[in-house]
């Protein structure tokens, strides 16, 4: 603007010139007019340069412009400054070197849960949790000393007494002599990372309590394997002598001693099915029970099962009854199946009356590809309460008929591991006072 002043005096000026020059000839028309006019354009213009340099040259008038400038570029950038701070997610806080908070953006007031006013002026040990205090207090010497501080961590509280881990770091604030005045601090709420590191301690310790009640568990099947196999043992002798004792063509035993003979081959007998019932109930914990899969006839191996189940019913007036009539084929584990049966057929003879009692065995084709067995009886039935315990370890009906009847109460929970073992599945129906029918499918 300054180089435009100067020559637009120029130009008044030679403009001045020129009219006055009209002037000077008294012949023409308005002369003294024209010279008068160039006159005052000549004067102009030559006040317009003057002018222009005057300014140009004026340094005070120069540093007044200069100074302003800066002002608006320094409020600018104040302006620009306070935005970030405010605005920052991070928690953000001013002290001197007091410790006094001077300043704190909207994110430390949200999270501490205090007014601005009520945190302003105060010191930031009232902000400290009393387990970080005396680091709070070592780190806040150091940063006087050293003027730095960066990635401490420390426990704050809240107005509520809540307490969080954070992360502290500090740029520091100097005066024009470079002296230290104060910290801009800036702190990283990780209570989210202990909580990370908090779960995946505790997924570890579980991790090692799993791992050390596996092996508790493994140490106890193996006791339970020998301690059964090892009771076998003395068995097949008792039974033995005991079944000798028995047979009226070698001893003449009394009535009192002949019941005698009968008690213990008869519990005998029963330990040493909860021997085996035991070592079963292992094997399908730990998938080691061994099956051999063979193709064979349907309605035979239902008459075998019949067969079998008979000497049980000796005690009790039971109607049995095999209700299969069809000629069907499975490829399956006979001595398994036979397993079920016995223990269903078993559970049956207890729970019937002793007199009138019936139970019904049947095996049919399904829809599908696979075989529906099924054992029947009017026994007692299962209250409703209790069905969902029926194939867990231990469950019998009702314990007053484990007294009176015996039993491991493994029966039901080794014919759904041998089952389920052959890609089957079991269930039952039962009415309490009406009896129960077990099913269990197989396929073919």
């Amino acid at each position: 603007m300054t180089g435009f002043g100067s020559i637009g005096g120029l130009m008044i000026g030679i403009l001045g010139l020129a009219i006055a020059a009209y002037g000077l000839d008294i012949h023409e028309a308005y002369s003294s007019q024209a010279f008068s006019l160039g006159i005052v354009c000549i004067a102009t213009g030559g006040l317009v340069v003057w002018t222009s340099n005057r300014k140009q040259h004026n340094p005070i008038l120069a540093q007044k412009y200069q100074t302003e400038s800066q002002k608006t570029d320094l409020d600018q950038n104040q302006i620009k400054y306070r935005n970030l701070y405010e605005g920052s997610p991070v928690l953000q806080r001013t002290v001197n070197t007091a410790g006094i908070i001077l300043e704190c953006n909207q994110a430390y007031v949200k999270n501490f849960g205090h007014s601005k006013e009520d945190i302003l002026g105060k010191s930031l040990f009232d902000h400290t949790a009393e387990k970080s205090m005396e680091d709070m207090k070592k780190t806040f010497e150091a940063w006087k000393r050293s003027g730095r501080v960066e990635n401490i961590e420390i426990w704050l509280k809240r107005k509520d007494g809540s307490i969080f881990p954070a992360l502290i770091s500090a740029n520091n604030i100097y005066d024009d002599k470079g002296k230290l005045m104060g910290s801009n601090t800036a702190i990283k709420d990780i209570s989210e990372i202990y909580q990370a590191h908090r779960v995946l301690g505790e997924h570890e310790r579980q991790k090692i309590q799993l791992e050390e009640l596996k092996k508790a568990d493994a140490t106890k099947e193996e006791f339970y394997m020998m301690v059964a196999k090892e009771c076998q043992i003395p068995l097949s002798p008792i039974k033995k002598y005991s079944k000798i004792l028995r047979d009226a063509s070698i001893g003449n035993l009394n009535t009192k001693q002949l019941e005698a003979a009968n008690e213990i081959y008869d519990n005998a007998a029963k330990l040493e099915q909860l021997m085996r019932d035991i070592i079963d109930v292992q094997k399908l914990n730990s998938n080691t029970m061994e099956f051999k899969k063979e193709k064979f006839a349907v309605d035979d191996f239902m008459n075998q099962v019949m067969e079998l189940s008979i000497p049980m019913m000796e005690d009790k007036k039971i109607e049995f009854v095999n209700s299969t009539s069809m000629k069907i084929f499975i490829t399956s584990d006979k001595i398994r199946l036979n397993e079920v049966f016995y223990n269903l057929i078993q559970n049956a003879v207890d729970f019937v009356p002793t007199t009138g009692g019936r139970i019904e065995i049947q095996a049919k084709e399904e829809e599908g590809d696979s075989i529906l067995f099924y054992v029947k009886d009017n026994g007692s039935g299962i209250l409703e309460k209790r069905k969902d315990q029926v194939f867990k370890k231990f469950y019998q009906v009702d314990i007053s008929f484990k007294r009176k009847y015996g039993g491991s109460g493994f029966g039901l929970v080794i014919c759904k591991g041998i089952v389920e073992n052959l890609g089957g599945k079991i269930w039952f129906e039962s009415k309490e006072g009406e009896g129960t029918v077990f099913y269990f499918s197989i396929p073919k």
